[in-house]
């Protein structure tokens, strides 16, 4: 089993606190507070904490409004979410969910004849429409280090490649591919290949030099396309907001496979507040580290191998089906998710509020055999 140096981390924390502590059972950790909502969503990878209280004030204002069709407002949302990364709003195409961006992606650069090539596992959304469109879909599987195997990929891709989907941090793993592969990988690159690099957990990620977004430098790049999201750290799934970062002929093709008045008038002047609103999401990101990091010590102590995470969700390992343990947990009205490539024996769990991480952990050791790993 390889052991990261976060790992060894963790490890030592834990090892601290027990020696600092008197002993207590892991049961005692997990007192008991407010009940959760159930079923215990703990499967798409949503915000536990919604949206910022400007962003709530802003809905409420706007279903005065609902009775009116979209006018100024993605004007006026595409000029404020372009200044926020130092482009033009011309650079900037919104999008239902970024899942949208996505479908006009793979409608703007793939059909019968042309290949995808995408990671396996990774989000395949994308990898669903391709088949749909025709299109034939090669799957890399990641490293030994759960990044994306950018050299393999490349050796995948050839004169009929329309599309390279890039999901960083990964879902399901929430595993970064380094900034310095990336732009080997790019530097390689034969010209035509768009690539199009999903950044939904983006501000999730703690600072590191080993990490780097590409949202500024794709509106330079014809050949990148970087997907953004308002349905994680900013709370606000339920709405479909999303936006891309392109140069300005890439976001023309994406605009002419989009959803006429796609974005709706609410969830417009919602999502514009909460993008002024930095410092909620900055504090949002902090309390997620925080929950992720408990979440690891939950799992040490009960001897539990979990995939490093940069995300808002880790991959647990099982030592059995991952499909027959959400199963058994969605009985006790947890649900989790499952059945990912080359993880078969792993559930995907998002972190929740701490009645509902409790709940989880209360359900976990009211049914899976205790055994060390």
């Amino acid at each position: 089993m390889r052991i990261h140096r976060r790992g060894l981390l963790r490890q030592f924390s834990v090892a601290a606190a027990a020696t600092a502590l008197p002993p207590i059972s892991v049961n005692s950790i997990l007192s008991v507070t407010d009940s959760p909502t159930f079923p215990v969503r703990l499967n798409r990878n949503e915000s536990a904490y919604g949206p910022c209280e400007s962003a709530k004030a802003a809905f409420h204002d706007a279903i005065a409004q609902a009775n009116r069709y979209p006018s100024d407002d993605s004007d006026t949302f595409r000029a404020a979410v372009a200044t926020l990364h130092g482009v033009k709003p011309e650079n900037i195409t919104l999008g239902c969910g970024s899942t949208e961006l996505l479908r006009m992606a793979a409608d703007a650069s793939l059909g019968p004849g042309k290949n995808l090539v995408i990671a396996s596992p990774t989000f395949d959304f994308i990898a669903g429409i391709a088949g749909l469109l025709g299109a034939e879909v090669r799957g890399v599987p990641l490293t030994r280090t759960y990044a994306h195997d950018v050299e393999a990929m490349l050796a995948k891709t050839d004169a009929r490649t329309g599309l390279i989907y890039i999901c960083n941090p990964n879902n399901p793993t929430g595993t970064l591919t380094p900034k310095s592969e990336l732009e080997a990988f790019l530097s390689k690159l034969q010209p035509g290949v768009t690539v199009l690099i999903d950044e939904a957990y983006h501000d999730y990620v703690a600072p590191t030099g080993n990490y780097g977004s590409w949202a500024t430098k794709a509106a330079a790049d014809p050949r990148l396309i970087v997907t953004r999201t308002f349905s994680k750290v900013y709370g606000l799934a339920g709405l479909r907001v999303g936006y891309a970062i392109s140069s300005a002929d890439a976001a023309k093709r994406l605009s002419a496979q989009r959803l006429a008045m796609g974005i709706n008038v609410v969830a417009t002047r919602t999502a514009l507040a909460a993008l002024s609103d930095r410092a909620y999401m900055q504090r949002i990101a902090l309390r997620n580290s925080n929950d992720r990091q408990e979440f690891y010590n939950q799992a040490n102590a009960r001897m539990l191998r979990s995939l490093d995470s940069e995300a808002n969700f880790v991959l647990l390992a099982t030592d059995r089906s991952g499909k027959e343990v959400a199963d058994l947990l969605s009985t006790k009205r947890v649900l989790v998710a499952s059945s990912f490539p080359s993880f078969e024996k792993y559930i995907r769990v998002s972190l929740g509020l701490r009645e509902e991480m409790q709940e989880f952990w209360r359900v976990w050791d009211a049914s899976m055999p205790h055994h060390p790993m």
